[in-house]
């Protein structure tokens, strides 16, 4: 049942809890009023451990139960929201979760289905810009929605924000999600246009998104994706430096862990990168000699790697007997890189001095693994 409060100079519906919990939310909402965000106090407490105890053995109706007892928070959380104070919304659900806490310790191996939390929290952490958050509280609330319906692809706004579902229409976060899916597809687009391809995010979303080689792939390349564009709006005066070369070449080894894996499952005999890469240009109708492959990695020995990446994105590589075509370049590319940042931390100037021209590189490559494998 829904019942209606006085809230931030308005009426607010929000769920009825029954006593005494409903009496220490209106509490709360009081406190809210007269003074902001507080911590909750040994009534609060007391009320929530009575109310989660009711459910404690009703497990057809403890998941709603515990979502109404989350979605009370939101009243609070709007208006911080609508105020602009992101700081002190996202410090609503950690108020939230602090009795929550204490009862599942006081109740070993009972727990409190905390995926509505999760997702609220996290939701608000992505907004304030800290992703390693944000990504991990939404990744927990999956989990959460996971277990309580036994689902390993829970059909829920925090799946379809991990996994880059921004067609999903019933999810209170899918302006963000939209906005990630809008940056992937500008490099989707790219690899179309530079290799005459028809490949569509829609494409991406439906024969790699929705059916991926395992989850992990999948949600290593959508944070990966998160943080490129985080990266992205930066001034370029502020990615000038080594260091941003070291950042930008740790993203691009977990996109390239994504495309590895990705060939693997296709090619499941192999182990080298190289040859899931040759196995690529195979199926592509690029294919590359071995010879031609092994002529072309000795170019990247030291010193001559920095030339040899220049070569690579200006499509520019040879072997002794052929020129090396676009794609070809491109896969190459991102077996050098792959190669490299398995064994070294230190970084190359052209890295971060060329990173977009690397970057298109790197996800044309993911692109065709798509486009040609899936």
């Amino acid at each position: 049942m829904e019942r209606t409060v006085h809230l931030a100079g308005g009426e607010v519906t929000t769920y009825t809890l029954g006593q005494p919990l409903d009496g220490a939310f209106d509490q709360l909402y009081q406190g809210f009023l007269e003074g902001g965000v507080r911590s909750t106090n040994d009534e609060f407490r007391k009320a929530t451990f009575q109310y989660f105890d009711r459910y404690l053995k009703d497990v057809n109706n403890a998941p709603a139960a515990h979502d109404h007892y989350f979605i009370c928070f939101t009243p609070i959380w709007n208006a911080f929201m609508s105020a602009g104070r992101l700081d002190i919304a996202e410090r609503v659900w950690e108020m939230a979760f602090e009795p929550v806490q204490e009862w599942e310790r006081a109740h070993p191996g009972d727990l409190i289905d905390k995926g509505t939390l999760c997702y609220f929290w996290g939701a608000t952490a992505l907004l304030r810009g800290n992703l390693d958050r944000g990504y991990l509280l939404v990744h927990q609330s999956v989990e959460e929605d996971s277990r309580t319906s036994g689902l390993a692809l829970p059909p829920t706004p925090s799946f379809a924000l991990v996994s880059l579902d921004y067609q999903k229409p019933n999810q209170w976060f899918r302006p963000w999600v939209m906005e990630q899916g809008r940056f992937f597809e500008n490099f989707v687009k790219d690899y179309a246009t530079v290799h005459g391809r028809s490949l569509t995010i829609d494409d991406v979303k439906r024969r790699f998104l929705d059916k991926p080689p395992n989850l992990d792939a999948i949600f290593l390349l959508t944070f990966t994706v998160a943080r490129l564009r985080g990266i992205a709006g930066l001034t370029e005066q502020a990615k000038r430096n080594a260091f941003a070369g070291q950042i930008e070449l740790n993203l691009l080894f977990d996109l390239l862990l994504v495309i590895d894996v990705a060939i693997r499952a296709m090619n499941s005999s192999e182990w080298k990168f190289s040859k899931q890469a040759l196995f690529l240009l195979d199926k592509a109708g690029h294919r590359l000699e071995q010879r031609d492959f092994d002529d072309v990695h000795r170019q990247f020995d030291s010193p001559n790697f920095e030339i040899a990446i220049l070569d690579a994105l200006n499509g520019t590589l040879k072997s002794r007997w052929r020129t090396l075509d676009r794609l070809q370049c491109d896969v190459h590319l991102a077996y050098e890189l792959r190669n490299s940042g398995a064994h070294h931390i230190e970084t190359i100037p052209i890295i971060w001095k060329e990173f977009d021209r690397v970057e298109r590189s790197v996800l044309r490559s993911l692109c065709a693994v798509i486009d040609h494998l899936y």
